[in-house]
């Protein structure tokens, strides 16, 4: 889904809830020690990229270090630390990366396909390769020369070995850095030639405090709101907002509410807005809220019966009542395969290119049909 351009984080400095990855960085460029190839895992939306282009701009600021010796009068000039990772935006450098036009920055991602138009589903062997040949090359600045792979869960087999390659022969004064959703799935080999930062889902105070400076007309209860369905990820609040996720959200709900006899009407009418030509990324945009919802959902049903309190805003009071409702319907082990099937359904949709109506109405009957048993 994509932002507005004053979003983007190349074009941002400002990361907040992330001062012990910035620090571990420091920590290695004040000792020289900074390793060549650092990987920022995390869920989608918490600050990777930004932080990369963080780290990025400071390392274009501060070339390596020459050891120039004694100073003029024959004394040794003691080094200072470095304490922020912050630079000055207006340095020719930072205006080379606003730009997108840095000599010294490679940004490695998925690419347009010029027979379709549309974007691959992958990174491409080829698209792994350019790093290789963009790092041999001298620095405009005779500094660093940094790459980023945004992100490495979209890399293909062989893009996954042309890295694993980089990775192994790494050219001196060069630092690739590398965003990864889930790291797990990535081959052994390349993380464990990767110095890890990994990026936790931030407090919801530290998420509400971003929304309301970006959004200060939206209140307090629809903030919450967004807040609560983040999962402690800004970027991925942002996006709900900019695609009226809270709405949709409620709109899902209701019909949920319907079960286990679903409404049928109303379902092939949600069906139908949220897979039309116009509709954009809605059927993406439900396809995350009914996991979310799900595993809520699996959440909830492990705490009936105890004293543990919902911690749902009141913009969410229909799920808790829904969930009230629901949740006894089936066993939790229930609900588990219920999460399982409709992701594997999506899943293959997707690949597939299936219909997306059709898709949406099979998860909302299958749904139906576990909650009548």
């Amino acid at each position: 889904m994509d932002f507005d351009e004053q979003s983007l984080p190349r074009m941002t400095s400002d990361l907040r809830g992330h001062k012990d990855s910035e620090k571990l960085f420091l920590d290695a460029f004040n000792a020289e020690k900074i390793h060549h190839a650092w990987m920022l895992t995390g869920p989608k939306g918490v600050g990777k990229a930004t932080l990369a282009y963080k780290m990025a701009r400071f390392l274009l600021n501060n070339p390596p270090s020459n050891d120039q010796g004694p100073g003029l009068f024959g004394d040794v000039l003691e080094k200072v630390d470095v304490t922020d990772l912050n630079t000055d935006m207006e340095t020719t450098a930072n205006h080379l990366i606003d730009a997108g036009s840095s000599a010294d920055l490679m940004v490695t991602e998925k690419t347009e396909d010029p027979k379709t138009g549309k974007m691959r589903s992958n990174i491409l062997v080829d698209d792994v390769r350019k790093i290789n040949n963009f790092f041999h090359k001298t620095s405009s600045e005779g500094g660093w020369r940094v790459a980023i792979v945004d992100t490495a869960d979209e890399m293909n087999r062989n893009a996954a070995n042309a890295i694993l390659k980089i990775l192994e022969e790494p050219p001196k004064n060069s630092i690739l850095i590398i965003l990864a959703h889930a790291p797990g799935k990535l081959l052994p080999t390349i993380k464990s030639r990767c110095r890890m930062l990994p990026l936790k889902p931030l407090k919801s105070a530290t998420v509400a405090e971003i929304l309301r400076a970006k959004f200060p007309d939206l209140d307090d209860n629809t903030i919450n709101g967004y807040v609560s369905l983040s999962n402690g990820s800004p970027g991925y609040a942002v996006s709900l907002i900019e695609h009226k996720g809270l709405k949709l959200y409620g709109e899902m709900l209701g019909l949920l509410s319907t079960m286990p006899n679903i409404n049928v009407p109303l379902m092939h009418d949600f069906a139908g807005a949220i897979t039309t030509k116009k509709s954009g990324d809605m059927f993406l945009l439900f396809s995350e809220m009914l996991s979310q919802f799900i595993t809520r959902m699996i959440r909830h049903v492990c705490y009936l019966n105890s004293d543990h309190t919902h911690n749902i805003k009141e913009a969410l009071t229909t799920e808790f009542a829904l969930m009230e409702q629901l949740g006894t319907n089936i066993p939790l082990d229930q609900w588990a395969e219920l999460w399982e099937k409709t992701s594997k359904k999506i899943i293959k949709a997707d690949l597939l290119n299936m219909d997306r109506k059709q898709t949406v109405i099979d998860i909302f009957n299958m749904i139906s049909a576990a909650l009548k048993k």
